[in-house]
């Protein structure tokens, strides 16, 4: 070849004598040191071989860049995920979210029974009056008093304070007076006008007459339908539902939480009276009374209308059976009265010996054919475990109203004058 050709070529591609066109920086394998005598670096030709190895190596670089980002993303996930799952909670645990002041605004919040802290702390978060429920149980822990909080509606505000939040759970006046408070001896007429009224305004004093507001309609209803109560079996008469719930309303102060139904309401007082009955033996020392366990409770409701103080109690159960079993009238004015309240009759034209119909003890040997109102635990204690004693009449003794108990009826005929001429409550 030429010069001039050489030349030509080799201006217009000065590596394609040595290199492929595609791989132009591979011209760097084919260069040494320079020599130190001064010769001139040789240029030789890189082999296929080689190449492939360069490319390669320029593939593998590039994909432990890509892994090397890709890790690096995940490292920052992981931190990021970490904080979010476990140093924030830590934070939160240690500085939980509340706010300040007394709050704004009103809301009604309630506490149920056995709720504890937590179950309280959760309760004020949905509702919108903490922050946070940390922020209440850590309030809570540091005020022993938090362990009084009664179940209850309570009125509160919106966006308060932990603490202060806690300060107005334990102030009565915060509390909505909405509670069912069934004394010994109500009857169910009073139960049913007690589920039925409203509840008291805060800060009323007649908490007393409050009650849960439930339907009055509904209320009527359920207590028609004796037998969807689930009254408990061991009273049935003859083998069927009592004809009444009276006498199974057991005495108690209940919470209703919103939305409770007429029969979850009952139901509640049902289940404390089977309780009761059951963890004292009231139904199985029926037996050994030779009467019934649901003639027990008429005897207990008697009873508990009849006696003021628990220690007559047992005396007034033991009158009643030994005159059933002489065959006696019964003569008690309670049960006169029941009827007559049944009847709507004033307690002021109330003649308790002719009043019509099976409630008159004066007239029927028998006992009622149901309990007159709902005893208490004393009272059915004093009818499943009758004192000893052969009396067969007892009258107010004093103006305290502790009774006189006596088997002679010239004694009690002379008790009765003398607790008239005294007033201690004799007709």
């Amino acid at each position: 070849m030429r010069q001039g050709d050489r030349e030509s070529t080799t201006d217009s591609d000065p590596h394609g004598l040595v290199f492929d066109p595609s791989e132009d920086d591979s011209f760097l394998h084919g260069l040494g040191d320079e020599p130190d005598d001064g010769r001139p670096l040789r240029v030789r030709r890189v082999s296929r071989a080689e190449r492939r190895a360069e490319a390669g190596h320029r593939v593998r670089r590039q994909r432990n860049r890509r892994l090397l980002v890709i890790l690096s993303l995940l490292l920052v996930c992981v931190v990021a995920v970490a904080t979010w799952l476990v140093v924030l909670p830590i934070y939160h645990y240690l500085h939980p979210a509340d706010y300040s002041g007394r709050g704004t605004g009103a809301v009604i919040v309630e506490v149920n029974a056995n709720d504890d802290a937590s179950a309280i702390a959760k309760t004020l978060h949905e509702d919108g009056v903490v922050a946070s429920e940390r922020a209440f149980k850590d309030a809570a822990n540091d005020n022993s008093k938090s362990r009084s909080i009664q179940p209850g509606s309570y009125r509160l505000r919106k966006h308060m304070s932990a603490k202060n939040a806690l300060v107005l759970l334990l102030d009565p006046t915060s509390r909505v007076k909405s509670d069912l408070v069934v004394t010994e001896g109500m009857t169910l007429a009073d139960v049913v006008k007690r589920l039925t009224a409203p509840p008291c305004a805060n800060g009323s004093t007649s908490g007393a007459t409050c009650g849960p507001g439930l339907d009055k309609a509904q209320v009527e209803a359920a207590v028609k339908d004796v037998k969807a109560l689930g009254l408990p079996t061991d009273f049935l008469v003859a083998g069927k539902t009592p004809p009444s719930v009276e006498g199974f309303l057991y005495p108690a102060t209940y919470f209703f939480p919103a939305k409770t139904t007429a029969v979850e309401a009952l139901g509640q007082l049902i289940t404390n009276f089977t309780d009761q009955a059951r963890s004292t033996g009231f139904t199985a020392a029926a037996k050994a009374n030779k009467i019934t366990p649901y003639q027990q409770l008429i005897v207990a409701s008697i009873v508990q209308s009849e006696a003021k103080y628990p220690d007559d109690m047992p005396k007034v159960a033991r009158v009643i059976l030994n005159r059933i079993a002489a065959g006696r009238p019964l003569q008690v004015d309670a049960t006169s009265s029941y009827a007559c309240k049944l009847a709507g009759t004033p307690a002021d034209k109330c003649i308790y010996a002719s009043v019509a119909g099976p409630y008159n003890t004066y007239k029927n040997a028998a006992l009622p054919p149901t309990p007159i109102g709902n005893p208490g635990s004393d009272a059915m204690d004093g009818a499943a475990h009758p004192a000893a004693g052969n009396w067969l009449y007892y009258v107010n003794g004093d103006a305290d109203g502790h009774l006189f108990f006596t088997n002679s009826e010239a004694a009690f005929v002379k008790a009765a004058a003398t607790c008239k001429r005294n007033h201690w409550g004799c007709g």
